[in-house]
């Protein structure tokens, strides 16, 4: 079987379900983007995700756990996209600048600007910045030179985080190595972050279906370091079918992989969004999302690489916040998990506080000792933690075995999925509904 070609169309399917289910009133072409408060984030600053055509790669079927194209709109104008851009810029002080949040300017970077206080932030479409298709280079040029038009007003530096496709970045190798447009992003400090997911050719070609050679990633990091912007790569941990030590696993060596190849690595924790293959699986009951100490035992491995056990500085190192969205997630690994057995709603709510101080504070060796104090508690049974971890290895079957078992689940289960989410889908707008209707009287 070609399991990447099957994942693709289950994932292709489940979006064209979805686009069917839009009312003219969800079609309508917003003026605003898709907004990410500090708190929600990458990092401790606001992100905007433009809503334009969709991501390419989304609507081909890949990265089948993603789908942050999730909305109805499509086919948008240079013109529309400007729309949003100025949205922002008309709220740039309620929006940008009230944002900035914790700490953001690591010991290492500060040396890099001007002035103490840099205004981070993100904007980028849902899919590829250096898409032409869903963000033309014009609409791009409109963007990054009004950008640097207002850190001059302000007398502030900006440090942009943009998001693209490796593919994009080699597609367009000569223009980005040498243009107006890569000499504005140098100015605006950006810092470019790749879709990457995993080292591993498994996790990231079949199970995230990725669909992107390692070479092509490392050409697309040479452009960019050549090119004097910024790479960081997204590391996905908690892909279908994988146990807790294997996601474990796998986002660790691939954290390894980016730490030699100069590149930041920005770890992503698998919530659930609707209408994919992920979300088919725990509504049916057939997969969990990870464990909530699971991700906090990762990030603290991953801390002690980054800082080769404490004798280094980290460098620079993103943990987006893995309970919101965008979209928002149907569910997620810290709150109200009613699958767990042997972790209390407390126990989980404090190992989410020590994750979320780490993202504020950005104080490595305070996380790594709250994490070891909270481990060595009796009362938060970490103990029972490693027991179930230690049975589920046992009971594993192998990877193969594990992804038939999950295409066959998808296949008996496909079309139910489909009228059950849509039906869940119109009481959740109903009752939104009912709650607008309730706060403008």
């Amino acid at each position: 079987m070609d399991y990447s070609k099957r994942i693709r169309q289950i994932t292709k399917g489940l979006r064209t379900e979805y686009y069917k289910t839009g009312t003219q009133e969800e079609r309508v072409i917003s003026t605003e983007p898709s907004q990410l408060t500090a708190k929600q984030g990458l990092g401790n600053f606001p992100a905007f995700y433009l809503e334009g055509t969709h991501c390419e790669k989304s609507d081909c079927g890949n990265c089948a756990n993603c789908f942050y194209s999730q909305y109805h709109s499509k086919e948008l104008n240079a013109e529309q996209i400007k729309d949003q851009i100025d949205y922002v810029f008309d709220h740039f002080d309620e929006l940008v600048l009230k944002e900035q949040y914790g700490k953001n300017d690591f010991p290492n970077e500060k040396k890099k600007y001007k002035n103490s206080k840099p205004i981070f932030m993100t904007l980028s479409p849902t899919g590829s910045f250096y898409s032409d298709k869903e963000f033309p280079k014009e609409v791009r040029l409109y963007f990054l030179r009004k950008l640097l038009k207002k850190s001059e007003e302000l007398k502030r530096d900006v440090v942009l985080h943009i998001e693209a496709h490796a593919k994009d970045v080699v597609k367009q190798k000569d223009y980005i190595q040498d243009s107006e447009e890569s000499e504005l992003l140098r100015k605006l400090n950006a810092k470019c972050i790749l879709g990457f997911e995993s080292v591993d050719e498994w996790s990231r070609n079949t199970l995230y279906n990725k669909d992107l050679p390692l070479d092509t990633f490392e050409e697309a990091i040479s452009t960019l370091k050549k090119s004097g912007i910024e790479p960081g790569a997204f590391v996905f941990c908690g892909l279908m079918t994988h146990t807790n030590m294997e996601a474990k696993k796998d986002m660790l060596q691939s954290i390894q992989y980016l730490k030699k190849l100069g590149v930041f690595p920005v770890l992503m924790f698998a919530n659930c969004q609707s209408w994919t293959i992920p979300d088919l699986l725990i509504q049916t009951k057939n997969a969990k999302l990870l464990e909530p100490y699971t991700v906090l035992d990762t990030v603290y491995d991953a801390m002690n690489i980054l800082t080769a056990n404490g004798t280094e500085n980290p460098g620079y190192y993103l943990v987006p916040e893995p309970v919101d969205g965008p979209p928002f997630p149907e569910s997620n690994i810290f709150f109200d998990r009613k699958d767990l057995t042997g972790l209390t709603p407390v126990d989980s709510y404090f190992a989410h506080e020590i994750l979320a101080d780490l993202r504020a504070t950005r104080n490595v060796t305070a996380f790594i000792k709250n994490w070891e104090r909270f481990r060595n508690n009796s009362v938060h049974n970490y103990k029972g933690y490693t027991t179930r971890m230690g049975k589920e290895e046992e009971e594993k079957e192998n990877l193969q075995t594990r992804l038939d078992n999950v295409l066959s689940v998808v296949a008996s289960q496909y079309k139910n999925y489909i009228v059950t989410r849509k039906a869940k889908d119109a009481l959740e707008a109903e009752a939104e509904e009912k709650e607008t209707y309730k706060s403008n009287l």
